[in-house]
């Protein structure tokens, strides 16, 4: 104690208390920069690791694939049914085609769900007039005691908007598939929706909530995403990022990602080439990381691939997307990677747990887990709270939000100063101008979201993704950002004195700043 109190009084005999809170911006810009410096130094060789399997159970690849040419002309004649439901003709009174796609949607569905209950599938139709009905079946596992599922999950559409024909044909002929091995000891749910967003995300609510057919609860999820019609693809494009932050356990990424490299196949991830990710150097590795860190940002907000729809549930989900329709691998092959996971999940005794739940791929094959990456977030942190101190101390504001740090350069603008006030009034502008929410995430969007938003169309996707999907960023951005960034405008502007009346005496005195 008497150590503490000699530091005190040295301190204050020195000045240097007042010094240290003159110098906070200073330190909080120093804080900054090195936080930055930290986050590029994460691709250099020898900062990150490649990925492993930590859950032995696993065995991703061990068993030997059957899903292969015998099934491809099966495969073909439930493609080619589908497609008569895709060929809808062009009306031009808009009831008769509304009434038109009802027609199909229901007729599609009982088609489905005909070809379901050959193999002994228990089917059922989630009805939802807001998001579009679903229709989804159980196939229980002869090994297990029904407490547990796989879910297989195909929309009809895509995050493009394209119809996932040769998704759904590969799904029906994977249940038809999988209905003949006595395997499983989990469950297998499998899922038709409208879309990978609402009816998808309404589905998975409905399940925990209010279904009465169910499977057990759902350890993991794969979205399957072929939308060419073409028998070929040219490389498999895994999308993992969930809602609000959430990833899914490393150890699904990590079978998927061997697997399919085990196939014969390239991995892409973050919508690049598949060229891009197989350059591996630092550009490459860092590009990855910047891409991730914006994904997992926007998720929900930019396109949803399906996968999004089951955060929050703890179940571990990703999408598979084949992307081009040139190259030499076949659909069956794209097959053998949900067949492979699907008995590599079957082993599991327990849920997931033995790997990363926080983590920033490099590559398919490299990442960096949360201890590396956590002390540039750390030190960021440390960076907003000692400019809030300094807005606190010096100008009596505060502020909080990442895009909102230019607004711990505005300055209280006093009107006994006429010299400097216009020049702090111009600054205080441009700063709050630039610092503004809506200003700022449009600014963000049309620099590296062009392709996905248009405009102002950012605006009605946070809205969609907080009402369908329960991604926070447009709740944080109207009840934190918005509300500081208002506070911070109305501390800025010139007010008059007001005459204030003492105590002692009725005259009135007019308190000015020294």
């Amino acid at each position: 104690m008497g150590l503490v109190e000699t530091f005190q009084r040295k301190a204050a005999k020195l000045g240097l208390f007042p010094k240290l809170i003159r110098l906070l911006p200073i330190f909080s810009l120093i804080t900054t920069i090195i936080s930055i410096i930290l986050l590029l130094i994460l691709p250099l060789d020898g900062q990150y690791r490649r990925t492993y399997i930590s859950e032995n159970a696993l065995m991703p690849s061990q068993a030997y694939s059957y899903f292969r040419e015998s099934e491809w002309n099966i495969l073909r004649g439930y493609r080619t049914q589908l497609q008569s439901f895709s060929n809808n003709s062009n009306f031009e009174d808009i009831s008769n085609q509304f009434a038109q796609k009802i027609t199909t949607s229901e007729e599609r569905f009982r088609t489905i769900e005909s070809w379901l209950n050959e193999f002994g599938v228990k089917t059922s139709i989630y009805r939802n007039n807001a998001t579009g009905d679903t229709l989804y079946g159980i196939l229980h596992a002869p090994r297990g005691d029904g407490t547990e599922a796989m879910a297989l999950c195909v929309p009809w559409k895509n995050s493009n908007g394209n119809l996932n024909i040769g998704g759904t044909a590969l799904g029906i002929a994977l249940t038809r598939y999988f209905s003949r091995w006595p395997i499983w000891s989990k469950n297998i749910v499998i899922v038709f929706s409208e879309n990978p967003k609402q009816a998808l995300r309404a589905w998975v609510e409905a399940y925990h909530t209010s279904l009465d057919l169910t499977g057990g609860s759902i350890e993991a999820a794969i979205v399957l995403d072929y939308p060419s019609v073409n028998d070929f693809f040219d490389y498999t494009e895994i999308h993992y990022n969930g809602l609000n932050g959430e990833l899914p356990n490393l150890d699904l990424v990590n079978i998927a990602v061997s697997i399919t490299q085990h196939e014969g196949m390239k991995v892409s991830l973050h919508n690049l080439l598949k060229d891009e990710v197989d350059e591996n150097n630092y550009w490459s590795r860092l590009k990855l990381i910047l891409l991730g860190i914006k994904d997992s940002t926007l998720a929900g907000v930019r396109k949803v691939h399906g996968n999004e729809a089951f955060s929050g549930w703890r179940i571990q989900s990703i999408t598979l997307k084949a992307c081009g329709d040139s190259g030499n691998i076949d659909i069956t092959t794209f097959g053998r990677i949900t067949e492979a996971m699907f008995r590599s999940v079957n082993n599991l005794l327990e849920k997931f747990h033995q790997s990363f739940f926080f983590y920033i791929l490099l590559t398919p094959k490299n990442f960096v887990s949360i201890s590396s990456y956590l002390p540039s977030a750390v030190l960021l942190s440390i960076a907003y709270a000692l400019a809030s101190i300094n807005s606190i101390l010096n100008t009596n504001i505060s502020f909080n939000s990442l895009l909102a740090f230019p607004m711990t350069l505005v300055q209280i603008v006093s009107i006994h100063d006429k010299t400097s006030m216009s020049k702090i009034q111009i600054k205080n502008m441009l700063f709050l101008l630039v610092s503004n929410p809506f200003i700022s995430i449009l600014i963000f969007t049309t620099i590296f979201e062009s392709e996905n938003f248009k405009g102002l169309e950012v605006f009605p996707a946070l809205i969609s993704a907080w009402k369908d999907l329960n991604c926070w960023s447009w709740f944080i951005l109207c009840v934190s950002w918005w509300p500081t960034w208002l506070l911070t405008v109305f501390s800025t502007m010139t007010t008059i004195p007001i005459p204030i009346v003492t105590n002692d005496s009725e005259d009135i005195e007019i308190k000015k700043d020294k």
